[in-house]
């Protein structure tokens, strides 16, 4: 896996970029959407800045696919999220 991609899933927790997804699959996603989501679910505006930048420079660099990958087949994200990984990327 690629340094940068590993850096920025740490910034954005796996579960947390995978539950989001469909909000930032595109380079150009209006962070605001997102944005709320994220407080309602009482992520800190820090956390959400980071997640949102790493996100952002994930679609920027087309590796969308590459990081539902590892997430689908990491062991330490919870099951949940893995599954909807996989079901992404068949949909993809």
């Amino acid at each position: 896996m690629a340094k940068d991609l590993d850096f920025d899933l740490k910034m954005c927790e796996k579960n947390v970029y995978v539950t989001y997804f469909e909000f930032w699959n595109k380079p150009g996603f209006d962070e605001r959407l997102v944005r709320e989501q994220m407080v309602q679910f009482g992520k800190d505006e820090d956390g959400i800045k980071m997640c949102i930048q790493a996100a952002r420079r994930i679609a920027e660099n087309g590796l969308q696919i590459e990081t539902l990958k590892v997430i689908a087949n990491s062991p330490r994200v919870n099951q949940v999220a893995r599954e909807k990984a996989r079901s992404l990327l068949n949909s993809m």
